[in-house]
């Protein structure tokens, strides 16, 4: 072998072993490297450890004391965990396996809650979802649920969990205040009782979550409590109760609740005697009394099906709303009774209008028919009179004249009464009359002797009226101050006072006067003085019954042998 392929060997192994030392140093380096990243690896998964279980701890302490049930689920609803919350509303044993969420919905929420969890498969979470649950104690609760879906690797569901809280003593506090603000809107404003009663039992059904509530009035005329409104299954689709039961006061438990004024929670209606069904037997009652000014005027009564099912909470609430409704309903049953009593007047009122037509009516045939044989009577003794007047003495002939007397005060009487009963408040009534004018007229035609004058002292006003009535008035008076005249100088004035919603009238006269006794014996028909033959004693009963017409009042004064005033007044028109 050459020198020189020799050279070339020896350069090639330098170079190999020169290439080996550097890739051992960088083999040394890389390796110290490692080592130093292993070293740091180890320290921080030390300390990821550490922090690992530092969060594991904490959330064990968030699942542990959270103040809201936590609850983890399977896909069909078995419950995998939960927390202690969690197990006291439910009223679940931790070391219970079979334990299933869906066995704990109410039943009537079922549905509602089952196409909630579709949506929750669905949409991944859901929050809000308000629902009420059964706990293994049988405990209706109210429960707001914020939900989500635990997902693997793959993003498949594989279960969920959920903040579960229990919103019942919220909602139970918000359905108080709804009812009461609802029972206070609704009843606002109304007078009709059966509307009223209405309202109240509907929304007290609905605050009780029951289908049977009823409202009792108390009639302490028979000591009876009268249903007028019912909810639920007690009444048809129009609301009206299929049975509007009576019951007597003491009898069963609302009757008793009537007599005490004091309400009652029959938690198991099979064992309390006075328990009485109507259309169904129920197995709790509660029955609260409505009570104003100290004095029970109905009964608020809701039963259930469920033992049980009514709490002092229930009382209470139901208490206040007869508080609140007790002043509305009183005012209603006041109405009721006064459109009764209304009505009842307008009976008497239409059956006195009757009586007043058929006594006009009896009036003018009894004027009719005991004229025409007066008449025969009169016409018969003046021809006995005239054919045997030379056969008869003067006494037999002045007993004639006393039989033609006595007839014309007969027929004088008779027209009285005609006139009397034809007395109405309704002809004319809204006829303007001049008084002043309508008296001076009267005067005018009327005989008055030459010793009496008669005076209209003030102008009389002008009022509406029925001009007929005012003349019969004002005859009857001045006619009567006319004949009970005994002066040479007699007078007789007529006056006015105009009052603030009356005029005041009065005839003055000087003549024999009233004894004070008589003063209010005058007015009455048929009651005469029998100062004056001729008198029928209705005269003064026609001033009053034309000035209780106009809504006013008539009055005397007088003394004896000095005179005697007359005083009567008018309403002004309201118009």
């Amino acid at each position: 072998m050459s020198q020189e392929k020799i050279d070339i060997l020896e350069r090639a192994l330098l170079r190999q072993k020169t290439a080996r030392k550097q890739a051992e140093k960088i083999l040394e380096e890389k390796s110290l490297t490692l080592y130093n990243t292993s070293l740091q690896l180890k320290e921080v998964n030390k300390k990821l450890e550490s922090l690992l279980d530092e969060k594991k701890s904490e959330l064990k302490g968030v699942f542990e004391n959270i103040n809201d049930a936590y609850l983890v689920i399977g896909i069909q609803g078995n419950v995998l965990k939960m927390n202690d919350v969690a197990e006291q509303l439910f009223g679940l044993d931790p070391t219970e396996t079979e334990a299933n969420i869906l066995d704990l919905i109410f039943e009537e929420d079922y549905t509602y809650a089952m196409n909630s969890f579709l949506e929750l498969k669905k949409k991944g979470k859901f929050s809000n979802f308000s629902a009420r649950v059964t706990s293994k104690n049988n405990e209706i609760k109210w429960v707001n649920i914020n939900a989500s879906i635990i997902y693997d690797k793959n993003n498949m569901p594989i279960a969920a969990q959920g903040i579960v809280r229990d919103v019942t003593k919220q909602r139970e506090e918000q359905l108080v205040i709804d009812l009461v603000n609802n029972t206070a809107k609704s009843v606002l404003g109304k007078e009709n009782i059966n509307e009223i009663a209405w309202e109240i039992t509907s929304n007290i059904a609905n605050y009780l979550g029951n289908n049977d509530c009823v409202l009792y009035l108390v009639n302490r005329d028979n000591n009876t409590l009268e249903q007028i409104a019912a909810f639920g299954e007690k009444v048809n689709d129009s609301n009206n109760a299929y049975n509007n039961g009576i019951i007597p006061l003491g009898k069963g438990i609302s009757g008793s609740v009537a007599l005490t004024g004091i309400s009652e929670i029959i938690d198991d209606t099979s064992k309390d005697k006075r328990y009485i069904s109507d259309d169904k037997i129920r197995s709790s009652e509660i029955t609260v009394p409505i009570i104003s000014n100290g004095e029970v005027i109905g009964i608020i009564d809701a039963e259930h099906e469920h033992k049980n099912y009514f709490t002092a909470e229930h009382k209470k609430t139901i208490e206040n709303i007869a508080n609140i409704v007790s002043l509305q309903l009183k005012s209603a049953i006041n109405l009721r009774e006064r459109i009764k009593v209304e009505q009842h007047n307008k009976d008497l009122v239409a059956e006195l209008r009757r009586s007043n037509d058929e006594l006009k009516e009896y009036a003018h045939i009894v004027s009719h028919d005991l004229k025409s044989p007066l008449r025969s009577i009169s016409a018969l003794s003046t021809w006995i009179k005239m054919d045997n007047e030379d056969k008869f003495d003067e006494i037999s002939l002045q007993n004639f004249d006393n039989i033609d007397l006595t007839l014309e005060k007969m027929e004088n009487l008779i027209t009285d009464i005609l006139r009397f009963s034809s007395i109405n408040s309704n002809a004319k009534d809204k006829q303007e009359i001049d008084l002043d004018n309508l008296v001076k007229k009267l005067i005018h035609i009327m005989y008055v002797p030459d010793n009496i004058s008669i005076n209209i002292v003030n102008k009389l006003p002008i009022v509406n009226g029925d001009s007929t009535k005012f003349e019969q008035l004002f005859q009857n008076l001045i006619g009567n101050a006319i004949k009970f005249s005994n002066k040479p100088n007699a007078y007789i004035n007529i006056d006015f006072e105009e009052q603030e919603h009356f005029y005041k009238f009065s005839v003055i006269d000087n003549g024999i006067g009233i004894e004070k006794r008589h003063h209010d014996k005058i007015f009455k028909i048929f009651q005469s003085l029998k100062i004056s033959d001729d008198s029928t004693g209705i005269g003064l009963s026609i001033v009053k019954k034309i000035v209780d017409i106009y809504k006013g009042e008539v009055w005397v004064e007088s003394e004896i042998d000095k005179g005697t005033t007359f005083y009567f007044t008018i309403k002004k028109s309201e118009d």
